[in-house]
């Protein structure tokens, strides 16, 4: 779909657009009143090639099988080259993510409504971060979109939660209809970008000169994950610059401050500040994202002034920048720091969790506890 067409009339209707699949496999689900028994099930499935349960229900073993199948125009050789930037850059991909990508979406005032009433990220936030840098991770893993990986069934499993949250926070008094629908197709489409272009945009202000090609195999990588996750073709762009410039249509649209947006940042802030050693880093977190995304983005959601934090920043990424260029000319050591550097981020995920990775569940109900 070309760039011209994200008119304001294509994107409000998107506004009012879910996932058909997904809602069918969970609202049937809820129908039989199985959706415990259907968590359960789904709870061990991990890699993309281990068998489904035996008894699901119809509705969602149709929904495995057509959004198991990758889209004809799925690249390996892209797919393999954008997935190999996790390994060479994985702190600072893990950094855009926490202090780019989810603070720009909490920055969309209605998108935001519905993480806040989900209580996905504001109860138990350490493990819902995690769970997110866990999904990048499977998915970005070495065959992570293949048989023996585990990024297609995670990215089915979100699919789940999402329609979940249609069908729960759509029902609930509080929810405004001008915010549209829970979890909607514009929603979807700007958290993808949030991946696809703004880790990129992110690692250039961080100093990474990504050449243009690996950027773009990197853009593909999450594109075929935006199809796996249900977001609408038209809203899927087949190319970087296309993507940047519906990400930047949808923030036109939808930046606004709320008191969701603030305390979806809020809890990002405490985050940080739990997991960085020492006062030292004490303004990190709103140094970080008000380089990444701004200041004028990062006042919406409330975010404290950079300190003298910032200094180190710039020094950083003076250092980043020559490592960059120097990683990406030589292919044999930009194999060994890929191989490396994915090793250890996903060791350390799981250490964090006593030696356990993080699983995406599809919960039963939108509560504290899911």
């Amino acid at each position: 779909m070309p760039a011209s067409a994200w008119t304001d009339e294509v994107l409000d209707w998107m506004r009012g657009t879910g996932d058909v699949a997904g809602d069918a496999a969970i609202t049937e689900t809820y129908e039989l009143g199985r959706q415990e028994e259907v968590r359960q099930a789904l709870r061990g499935l991990g890699k993309n090639s281990e068998a489904l349960p035996t008894d699901l229900p119809p509705q969602l073993r149709r929904y495995f099988e057509l959004s198991s199948v990758l889209p004809d125009w799925a690249d390996p050789e892209l797919i393999e080259r954008g997935r190999s930037l996790l390994g060479r850059y994985e702190a600072l991909v893990v950094s855009t993510l926490l202090c780019g990508s989810l603070p720009l979406c909490y920055g969309c005032g209605n998108g935001a409504e519905v993480l806040a009433r989900s209580q996905r990220l504001t109860s138990g936030v350490y493990r819902r971060l995690m769970e997110t840098s866990q999904f990048v991770v499977d998915v970005l893993d070495d065959g992570g979109l293949g048989p023996r990986g585990r990024g297609l069934r995670s990215a089915q499993k979100i699919r789940l939660l999402h329609a979940t949250m249609r069908y729960h926070v759509g029902r609930q008094d509080d929810w405004d209809g001008d915010w549209g629908l829970p979890v909607n197709q514009e929603d979807l489409a700007g958290t993808l970008m949030s991946f696809s272009v703004v880790i990129p945009r992110g690692l250039g202000r961080l100093g990474v000169d990504l050449p243009r090609e690996d950027r773009d195999a990197f853009f593909h990588v999450w594109r075929v994950v935006g199809h796996v996750l249900g977001v609408d073709n038209r809203l899927n762009p087949a190319t970087f610059e296309d993507g940047a410039e519906l990400c930047d249509t949808i923030l036109r649209r939808q930046q606004r401050s709320s008191e969701a947006g603030i305390t979806l940042t809020k809890a990002i802030l405490d985050f940080i500040r739990e997991v960085l050693p020492g006062p030292a880093f004490t303004g990190a977190g709103p140094t970080l994202i008000r380089h990444l995304i701004g200041d004028p983005a990062a006042d919406l959601v409330k975010v404290p002034a950079a300190d003298f934090t910032k200094t180190a920043l710039q020094a950083g990424s003076v250092m980043n920048f020559g490592y960059g260029k120097t990683g990406d000319a030589v292919p044999l050591v930009a194999k060994a720091a890929s191989e490396l550097g994915l090793a250890v981020f996903k060791n350390g995920l799981r250490l964090t969790n006593k030696g356990r990775r993080y699983e995406w569940q599809v919960p039963t109900g939108l509560t504290g506890t899911t």
